[in-house]
């Protein structure tokens, strides 16, 4: 038996208010698939760097490893 039709099968015995959620759920799918495909325009402009900072920013740290030892933050004390 195939997939197709084992699914066919189960749908067939199901009781009708189960078939009436499977297809609001099924319908609920598909529109927010079609939602997700829809090429929509950003609703954030791309922000780019102030004209006069360009250059001048150093990076401190990472995401890694911080820049000072654990034994050092305040916090964690």
């Amino acid at each position: 038996m195939t997939v197709k039709e084992l699914i066919q099968t189960a749908i067939d015995n199901l009781p009708e208010e189960q078939l009436d959620e499977l297809y609001q759920l099924i319908k609920n799918f598909t529109a927010s698939k079609n939602n997700l495909l829809e090429e929509k325009p950003s609703l954030f402009k791309r922000r780019f760097p102030v004209d006069n900072m360009v250059d001048k920013a150093k990076i401190l740290g990472d995401m890694i490893s911080p820049i000072v030892d654990e034994e050092d933050w305040k916090c964690l004390k």
